[in-house]
C-alpha cells in the first residue's frame, strides 16, 4: 500500500476510537510516518555571484548559483534558490542557514533574512557590519514557518547602508517540516 500524507487532525480522528476495528495498518503507518519522519531539503551555493540591489529597503533573493544536495519527496528547487513544496498536507517548517559574505561598498550594514513566496519572515533578520569590500563576514540565520503546496522559501538580503551589492561566497540552507 502506498503511504498517504495526512494532517495530525485527520489522523487523530481516525485514531480517537477503534471500537468498530475501523483503523487499518495503512492508517496506523500514515500516523507514524506523519508524527516520526519529518521532510526535509538541503541546498547550497556552489557558484557565487553579486546580488544587485539597487536601494536600501529592497529585499532581493540571495543571488548565485545553487544546488539541491538531498530532500524528501515533497520538496524540489523548481526555481534557482527556491525550495517550493510540493506537498499535500501544510507543515510546520524549520530553516537554518550559513552565510559567508562581501560588499561592493564600504561600511556596509548587510541584513539577511528567509523569505516565503518571496514575503520576508521578520523574526529571521539578521545583520552583519561590513567594512570593506574585501572583508569576509559570517552570519548565521534560523526561522520558522509554515508552509501549503506550492509555496517557496528563499534566503534573501538587502543593504540598509547603500545600494551597494553584496555577494554570498558560500552559502548552505537546510530546512526540516513537521506535521502541522
Amino acid at each position: 500500500m502506498t503511504d498517504t500524507q495526512r494532517s495530525l487532525a485527520t489522523l487523530a480522528s481516525l485514531l480517537a476510537d477503534n471500537s468498530l476495528g475501523a483503523i487499518s495498518a495503512q492508517d496506523l503507518r500514515d500516523a507514524v510516518l506523519a508524527t516520526i519522519q519529518p521532510g526535509y531539503a538541503e541546498m547550497y551555493i556552489s557558484g557565487s555571484s553579486a546580488t544587485t540591489l539597487g536601494d536600501t529597503s529592497t529585499w532581493v533573493q540571495v543571488g548565485g548559483t545553487y544546488t539541491l544536495t538531498d530532500s524528501s519527496s515533497n520538496w524540489t528547487m523548481g526555481v534557482n534558490g527556491q525550495l517550493l513544496y510540493g506537498g499535500t498536507e501544510d507543515r510546520e517548517v524549520q530553516l537554518w542557514a550559513t552565510a559567508s559574505l562581501t560588499s561592493a561598498g564600504t561600511n556596509d550594514q548587510l541584513q539577511f533574512a528567509f523569505a516565503k513566496d518571496g514575503a520576508v519572515l521578520t523574526p529571521s533578520i539578521v545583520q552583519r557590519y561590513v567594512t570593506t569590500g574585501t572583508d569576509v563576514g559570517a552570519l548565521a540565520i534560523i526561522g520558522h514557518t509554515d508552509v501549503s503546496s506550492g509555496e517557496y522559501l528563499s534566503l534573501v538580503t538587502r543593504n540598509i547602508s547603500a545600494a551597494a551589492d553584496t555577494t554570498a561566497l558560500f552559502a548552505t540552507v537546510l530546512l526540516v517540516d513537521f506535521a502541522a
